[in-house]
């Protein structure tokens, strides 16, 4: 997005304790809050004051854990995202509220309910992060024995996006043109309709985080907004570019759509010091952690062999949850590299899951963050702070007032509803 309009948009990714797995450890870290409604309360009139366009909470459906073996110490509880949004619309009148739903085991009717009922309650301000699961173990807790295929798992969320957005434009009084065949159809056979009230957004903003060719086509169909990793500007630069070419051939405007790779973060009055919490955060993460951490990535418990020897890949490959040829990938370089388990494992977690990873001051993160607007590789950031909440404050108390003073963030919200911020003109 250029310049010239002055918009730059954060959005705020809280997920358990914060980004890196060992942030729970740290001094300033609250790992007991995340079970506190006083704490959502709190964080939510924060983010709001620094006029983030909305909250994020993701979701899984299956437990935590390496081949049967939980984790002992990965603090990443995840909560009920509409219970936690609902608490936070309470609080707060204008900042978006964005539950990760699975089209894959949900139904149309019960998602576009829940969503109408956040929709309403907060007066327009709900979102939706469109996902299809992707965790061999998931379908488990729903009676199936193995996931669906990727292409399916895509091709039914299409159609279940399809049939939500019947029921919503239905409720709201004009119907869409195509609700017979969205309603029935390979995936869905639904007779019915639903009353339930609406809001001034009649559906929530649709959002989503596809990487692959099939995921990627189903952002550029669908989608608002897009979170992705983008750990250099040019591979942001990159993603943005394709994801509008694929638009574009859909016949979409991508102008209509935000880019917003995650950008996890660690702060402090000098660059120094920031360095030294980086290291210091990455030191509480030991052997023993970080091995429980790539264990439950891959599926596999590696806390039962020799942390100083070498992967046995062909062995893990033959006996891990997730897909062979992935993980193969994955660990392929750390073998080829001659790492040892805890060597590999150490590296995968101080750059978790792939985004990009900012360590200095707030004048610098600012700096960073208009740079990476001003080249074209994204429309704003997911923020992921390293741990909950002495990151996010420091974020919203001195980088915020920063790029409100450049005219890159909005000193007033655009309108009272999540598409307003997202496309309403802006307000310095």
């Amino acid at each position: 997005m250029s310049r010239e309009n002055g918009r730059l948009h954060l959005w705020a990714f809280l997920q358990g304790i914060g980004f890196f797995p060992g942030g729970w450890r740290v001094e300033k870290a609250t790992p007991d809050a995340v079970f506190q409604r006083a704490y959502y309360e709190r964080i939510a009139r924060m983010v709001e004051d620094a006029r983030f366009d909305a909250i994020v909470f993701g979701d899984q459906l299956q437990g935590r854990d390496a081949a049967g073996r939980t984790p002992g110490r990965l603090a990443i509880p995840t909560l009920d995202p509409f219970t936690l949004l609902a608490v936070m619309a309470g609080v707060t009148s204008r900042v978006g509220l964005v539950a990760t739903v699975s089209t894959t085991y949900n139904e149309p009717a019960e998602v576009a309910a829940k969503f109408a009922a956040l929709n309403f309650i907060s007066e327009g301000r709900a979102g939706w992060n469109i996902v299809t699961t992707v965790h061999p173990n998931s379908p488990w807790n729903f009676g199936e024995p193995e996931l669906l295929e990727k292409s399916a798992r895509y091709a039914r969320a299409q159609a279940f996006v399809d049939a939500a957005d019947a029921f919503w434009r239905q409720a709201a009084g004009h119907p869409a043109a195509n609700a017979a065949d969205a309603l029935r159809n390979q995936w869905f056979d639904i007779a019915g309709t639903l009353d339930f009230p609406t809001s001034p957004q009649y559906r929530p903003v649709l959002v989503q985080a596809g990487q692959s060719p099939d995921g990627r086509n189903f952002a550029a169909q669908s989608a608002e907004a897009i979170f992705c990793p983008a750990p250099t500007i040019d591979a942001g630069r990159a993603y943005r570019d394709d994801i509008h070419e694929r638009a574009r051939a859909l016949g979409r405007d991508p102008s209509k759509m935000l880019i917003m790779p995650g950008l996890a973060f660690i702060l402090a009055d000098t660059e120094e010091e920031a360095q030294r919490k980086h290291r210091h955060v990455l030191e509480l993460a030991d052997d023993q952690l970080c091995i429980e951490y790539l264990s439950e990535s891959i599926g596999y418990d590696l806390t039962r062999l020799p942390a100083n020897q070498p992967f046995p890949l062909d062995e893990i490959c033959a006996a891990c949850e997730f897909p062979a040829e992935d993980v193969r990938r994955m660990l392929t370089p750390a073998v080829e590299a001659g790492l040892s388990i805890a060597d590999a494992c150490r590296d995968y977690a101080r750059k978790p899951r792939g985004h990009a990873i900012f360590v200095g001051t707030p004048e610098q993160m600012a700096d960073r963050m208009e740079t990476w607007i001003d080249a074209g590789a994204c429309d704003g950031f997911t923020l992921q702070p390293g741990y909950m909440p002495s990151e996010l404050e420091l974020f919203c108390a001195h980088v915020a007032p920063l790029l409100q003073q450049r005219g890159l963030l909005r000193r007033e919200y655009q309108g009272p509803t999540l598409r307003d911020h997202l496309l309403g003109e802006f307000r310095a």
